[in-house]
């Protein structure tokens, strides 16, 4: 907190960041209003993903309904008071533009991955076909303190996803003919519901989620409100891989 308000006081640019749940989601209203009267610039809802020990809380994960309102909230409520509220959840470029129509609001913003960039030139939206959805392997990548290189920081270290070393290997090479990144960065690659959404160009679905769930980069992200009967289904299965674990764990 001291740290938070030292650099807003030197002018410094604070964002403060939170991971939604079913834990927190009704604390997200205070939590804008206690960023905002810090004076941070940008409150950032970052979307729950099953990576590591995030598995054995996944029953916790949003609702896709949940996630939908959610990120309706912080669009109706993004710029008020100086504060931008942004998500790393690509379906917020997707609800935007269902809320948008559905309830005629007419703010000047088209959130993507990370940003919500102010507009006056109608070209300028096209680039949401690029940056808006999930950039793993598209604009950023994640490396170790060894070298070794995944598309994101959530992607689990698996070779199946490992894109290369940096110590050993070509960065440059890499990031133009790694087969891994250009399937993450073609969008017709998808599948199900992702492959066939309208918004898959601007949303696409978080990869790191598909892969932690279903251990296949072009699965669709079970998050979606698209996507709800099939979240149902692997609710249940994973409620009851949780059970199974709870009772190999007392035996």
């Amino acid at each position: 907190m001291r740290a938070i308000k030292n650099c807003v006081n030197e002018g410094m640019f604070v964002e403060v960041s939170m991971t939604v749940t079913k834990y927190n989601i009704n604390d997200v209203p205070k939590m804008i209003e206690f960023s905002r009267g810090l004076g941070a610039k940008w409150l950032m809802a970052y979307n729950f993903i099953p990576t590591g020990r995030g598995r054995e809380i996944v029953i916790e994960d949003l609702e896709p309904k949940e996630r939908f309102d959610l990120l309706s909230m912080l669009y109706e409520n993004t710029d008020k008071g100086g504060l931008e509220l942004l998500s790393t959840a690509p379906q917020y470029a997707m609800v935007v533009q269902v809320v948008k129509t559905q309830k005629k609001i007419g703010k000047n913003v088209i959130p993507t991955h990370f940003q919500n960039p102010q507009y006056t030139n109608p070209k300028l939206q096209q680039l949401a076909d690029f940056i808006g959805g999930c950039g793993a392997g598209r604009f950023y990548m994640s490396i170790k303190s060894n070298g070794d290189i995944y598309p994101c920081v959530f992607f689990p270290h698996e070779d199946e996803v490992k894109v290369g070393n940096l110590y050993t290997d070509d960065f440059e090479r890499l990031w133009i003919e790694k087969q891994l990144l250009k399937d993450l960065r073609n969008k017709d690659e998808l599948e199900d519901v992702c492959g066939t959404c309208a918004y898959k160009y601007t949303c696409g679905g978080c990869r790191a989620r598909a892969y932690n769930y279903y251990h296949d980069i072009k699965a669709p992200d079970p998050g979606c409100i698209y996507n709800e009967k099939e979240w149902n289904k692997l609710k249940m299965d994973l409620i009851l891989f949780i059970k199974i674990l709870n009772i190999e764990y007392l035996l």
